[in-house]
């Protein structure tokens, strides 16, 4: 970076206005301390923990007398307080938690809940996840055991609700008896070394069977300030008022938008149009935020959902909108959850763009945080991440933890497919099922679960997405372990993108161990395998049902030559649904292999091939050490960076726009190609002037100067770019060099919408990214202009 940018970033940082640096460097997390789910031998306590930039909670659920809470010192930037392991966390001072119903002069507390009085596999799926991002934590905890000095029990159904602010704590109880009462009291209280707060609800009169009556205690935790109260209004662009109301048990101004009318299709269909908010802050003259909250029921297609907070013209201003939904919890119906704190220093309209199938002229992407809520009665109300490109299902789902299944990944799903030519065209796809990150099992331990998991939702959407996870894997947290997972837009194929590191703190001795795990699909079949390298195919295998088939199709082999590494499970297919979706096959690049070994480095892959199945034949995927390698010693390393990409098995299958695609699936029918091409295609040759190459792919370019010159050679299907480090992206355009002249990239369908921009808190400065259409090119220029 040359030093008159030093100068110009830091001028940038200084004139930034407060508000800004607090609507986008606030930030909660929440965790399990010690995992979700467990093997049956651990029997460590379930301590719910909140980490915000202000303060600190821990809950232990079977026991609400151990309750800490305190205020947390130099707090760090969104992305590095997820990777700081915060100490303050682990010595919290203790607190003393209040849930009291007092009936007829006897009074009941809550000293645990259902989660808390049973060990069994999915016993904390009775503490349901409702909404969790940057923003907000959004938990309820469920049967509250009161008891009275005696020990008797209170028959009623409750919950108690908890909302996370960064600078707050809200906590709500809500109680229905089962037998008709009189007189009541129900209260909350706090105390702690950073303060006391109490609240009441005096119920007189009779309080009936199945009556719910609640009470409802906000502790202001980081401030005693209170939220300012400007007048704020929202509409939509074509002229709908939504009401807007302060909401005590959210603790933020609620935007309660209702069956909204549109001229427009909605469902599964090619959405091209969007849900604007026109949201109007009166300037409280203050450097505070508003908390604020758009509640859209429904929208018009929940599984591909992206909300962008923009200028009036729709520029996209890098102020960040927590994700956050559910289509399973029938009493609410679907809806969207987008949390945001928006600036109230001065009076602003802003643009709360709700992106769905196409942003721009191509399908949007978006990472949710989805709750589960409502899914299942046996467990699956943990975290749950679910990407899409546009709004047409899922295209890839994470179990973060495993508090359904006891695997990370879950569904894969394809783009644009259909079932050959009169297919239906928008619709949910299969691409077959499950996978996993680092899995160990010792002589202690039958599998290593996750614990302290805390993500970082850093952008959900539309051009690229960019989440990252970190926690550790053993109940003694033996490995340190962290994830990136990006997807991008796109109008080829699905993309997931899943950069993985694990760092052993101490000495592991495996007896079962894979580093990456694609399969346990069941009603699947793969009729061949086939895997290479950066130079093309080294082999391609069949495989067929047999009676007596081997439990490994392929035994452990490193993968020779050079990186990209790639494996493809070419031409599988559904095989036993009477009427299935439209399907298609998984593939595996593996673009980073690094394993630090002791005073060994290892850089090429070793695969394994079981057989999930023999009928249908199925196979799966294994990546493992180096061959032989079963012990770690602390300090060891591994590394990884590899793309899942879905794919159709023939042109007919596509129905997408992408012609170059379609040409090359025309040519090459079910063919390993395919793969190949993504492999090789996209490991670009770039050059940068004014500028820096910081990641190949997708590519990221730290901006040194004003103007950036960018020179690819290859590129297959809309390549992202992101621009980082810029002080200002007001007026920002990228051009592309055509025949020696500048012409100005321009994607836009509703004006403005088709690049992204994120703000960098730590740097005061912003990121815009692309997304380049390069599949026709084998070499191209882009110049980023102020």
């Amino acid at each position: 970076m040359t030093s008159d940018l030093k100068v110009r970033l830091l001028l940038v940082a200084l004139l930034l206005p407060v508000s800004l640096a607090a609507a986008s460097g606030n930030y909660t997390f929440s965790c399990w301390k010690n995992g979700w789910r467990k093997n049956a031998e651990d029997h460590s306590a379930d301590v719910f923990v909140l980490e915000t930039r202000h303060y600190g909670f821990a809950l232990d659920v079977a026991d609400f007398r151990n309750v800490g809470l305190g205020r947390l010192s130099n707090p760090p930037a969104y992305e590095e307080a997820l990777r700081r392991r915060a100490e303050e966390l682990e010595s919290l001072a203790p607190a003393d938690l209040l849930i009291e119903i007092e009936i007829d002069g006897t009074s009941y507390r809550a000293k645990t809940c259902a989660a808390g009085q049973t060990d069994a596999v999915k016993h904390l799926a009775s503490v349901r996840l409702w909404e969790s991002g940057r923003f907000v934590q959004h938990y309820d905890f469920l049967q509250l055991d009161f008891r009275d000095d005696q020990g008797h029990r209170l028959d009623c159904e409750s919950r108690l609700d908890l909302v996370a602010w960064p600078e707050s704590l809200t906590l709500n109880l809500h109680v229905s008896p089962k037998f008709d009462h009189s007189r009541a009291t129900l209260r909350l209280a706090l105390n702690s070394e950073v303060g006391n707060w109490a609240q009441e609800t005096k119920i007189d009169g009779p309080w009936n069977v199945g009556q719910e009556k609640g009470v409802s205690m906000t502790c202001a935790v980081a401030s005693v300030n209170q939220l300012p109260k400007p007048a704020i209004a929202v509409r939509t662009e074509n002229g709908q008022s939504i009401p807007v109301h302060f909401d005590d048990e959210k603790n933020c101004y609620v935007a309660t938008a209702k069956r909204l009318k549109r001229d427009w299709e909605t469902g599964y269909t090619d959405i091209r149009h969007y849900d604007d908010f026109l949201v109007s802050v009166a300037g409280s003259r203050s450097n505070q935020t508003v908390p604020f909250l758009l509640d859209l029921r429904p929208p018009a297609n929940v599984t591909g959902v992206c909300p962008i907070l923009c200028d009036q013209e729709g520029c996209p201003l890098g102020i960040p909108v927590q994700l956050s939904k559910n289509w399973h919890y029938e009493p609410m119906g679907s809806y969207l959850m987008a949390y945001a704190m928006l600036p109230a220093d001065k009076s602003t309209t802003y643009r709360l763009r709700v992106v769905y199938g196409f942003y721009g002229t191509l399908p949007s992407a978006s990472h949710a945080q989805l709750s589960l809520v409502g899914y299942s009665k046996s467990g699956g109300n943990g975290r749950w991440d679910q990407l899409a490109i546009g709004c047409w299902g899922e295209s890839i789902c994470f179990d973060m933890d495993m508090s359904l299944v006891d695997v990370a990944i879950t569904d894969t799903r394809m783009l644009m497919a259909r079932r050959g030519l009169e297919g239906r065209k928008w619709s949910w796809t299969n691409a077959g099922w499950g996978g996993d990150w680092l899995n160990i099992e010792d002589d202690g331990q039958a599998k290593y679960f996750q614990n302290n998991l805390r993500t970082a939702y850093l952008s959900q959407g539309p051009c690229l997405t960019n989440v990252q996870h970190e926690g550790y894997y053993g109940a003694n947290q033996e490995v340190d372990f962290s994830a990136g997972i990006q997807t991008l837009r796109t109008d080829d194929y699905c993309r997931t993108f899943q950069n993985l590191s694990y760092t052993f703190k101490g000495d592991v001795s495996a007896k079962k161990i894979s580093l990456f795990k694609l399969g346990r699909t069941h009603g699947y079949q793969t009729p061949q395998i086939a895997y290479g390298n950066l130079d093309g195919l080294v082999e391609q295998r069949a495989f067929s049902e047999s009676v007596d088939q081997a439990p490994v199709f392929l035994e452990a082999f490193e993968l020779p030559g050079d990186a990209p590494h790639w494996v493809a499970l070419t031409g599988a297919a559904e095989a036993s649904a009477r009427n299935p979706k439209p399907n298609g096959y998984r593939a595996l690049i593996i673009r980073k292999y690094k394993a630090v070994l002791g005073a060994e480095t290892y850089k090429n892959p070793t695969l394994r091939v079981p057989v999930h199945q023999s009928k249908p034949a199925n196979l799966d995927i294994e990546l493992l050490p180096p061959r032989g390698i079963s012990r770690f010693r602390r300090g060891d390393r591994i590394e990884l960076a590899v793309e899942l990409i879905t794919l159709p098995r023939e042109a007919d299958d596509y129905y997408g726009p992408n012609e170059t695609f379609r040409k090359h699936l025309t040519e090459n029918p079910n063919s390993w190609k395919t793969t190949y091409r993504e492999a090789k295609g996209n490991r670009l040759d770039v050059t940068v002037t004014g500028g820096k190459e910081l990641q190949n792919y997708p590519l990221v370019i730290q901006v040194n100067k004003p103007e950036v010159s960018v020179a690819i050679k290859g590129g297959v299907g809309a390549v992202p770019i992101c621009f980082e480090g810029l002080a200002s992206c007001e007026g920002v355009r990228l051009h592309r060099i055509v025949n020696g002249k500048r012409i100005l990239f321009d994607q836009a369908v509703h004006g403005n919408d088709f690049w992204q921009t994120d703000f960098d808190i730590a740097s005061g400065t912003y990121n815009m990214t692309f997304n380049l259409p390069l599949d026709e090119s084998k070499e191209s220029e882009w110049i980023l202009t102020p």
